[in-house]
């Protein structure tokens, strides 16, 4: 089964946890989906020793379903977070020039309509707002405006083509800021999706850890292969620092 369908087949199930019970990850997601896959295969291994003590073997598929779910969540996040940044940026990229056109039309247009109330009126009432959209929408109407009185503009030598640009621009623009504004809360739902997934996994995962270690508590290196490797060499490097700074021996810890 794929890791898109194990989302769409516990997107309920996922959906159900409470958002005052989701655990949020302390490592990396990649690091995190890894150590579960081989926890996964450790425990179908050890699933005799693990028996003993009445582990529920139905977790293990569960476990497998729930790491592709989460790892489509997580990709399906990254992949939206990476789609707006990119949309951010080439807004930056981009906005200096709409603002340096969007003044110039403005200013010209001024000068060329300055005998004609009627198209003053006109370009007060585009001047109105400040925000970004408000930007956007100017560039459109500017173009429109100007297209339908050109004559005024010749006059005084303006370029034409820069209304052609205008509206390029505004239609270009306009994008950029609806895939900005309307992945806004998608990004958020999409988060909630991969915490919630990520919760359920750990539940999972913390379970099976717990049986591992207890099973094989008189057994130092099987022990081991239930605790996090990347929590216990962070704790290693950690307490190696502080023994350096104290001048005092360390010790391994198998518990992360």
């Amino acid at each position: 089964m794929s890791d898109q369908q194990n989302l769409q087949d516990l997107l309920e199930e996922i959906n159900a946890v409470p958002e005052e019970k989701i655990e949020y990850c302390d490592l990396p997601y990649n690091v995190f989906i890894n150590e579960a896959e081989g926890l996964h295969t450790r425990a179908s291994l050890d699933l005799p020793e693990l028996k003993t003590y009445n582990f529920d073997e139905t977790r293990l598929p569960k476990l497998l379903a729930l790491i592709g779910a989460l790892r489509t969540a997580q990709s399906n996040w990254e992949t939206q977070k990476t789609d707006k940044q990119k949309a951010v940026e080439a807004w930056k990229a981009e906005a200096p020039a709409m603002n340096e056109l969007h003044d110039e039309l403005i200013a010209n247009m001024e000068f060329a309509y300055r005998n004609d109330e009627q198209l003053l009126d006109k370009l007060a009432d585009i001047k109105q707002g400040d925000s970004h959209a408000d930007t956007v929408q100017d560039m459109a109407s500017l173009a429109a405006l100007g297209k339908e009185n050109t004559a005024l503009l010749t006059a005084i030598n303006f370029d034409l083509t820069h209304l052609d640009t205008a509206t390029e621009m505004a239609d270009r623009m306009g994008h950029l800021l609806g895939e900005i504004n309307g992945r806004m809360y998608f990004e958020d739902d999409l988060k909630l999706i991969r915490d919630k997934s990520y919760t359920l996994c750990k539940e999972v995962v913390d379970e099976i850890r717990n049986y591992g270690k207890f099973t094989f508590r008189k057994d130092t290196e099987k022990r081991k292969a239930y605790a996090s490797k990347y929590k216990r060499e962070r704790m290693i490097s950690y307490r190696k620092a502080k023994a350096e700074k104290q001048n005092t021996p360390i010790e391994e810890d198998v518990n992360p």
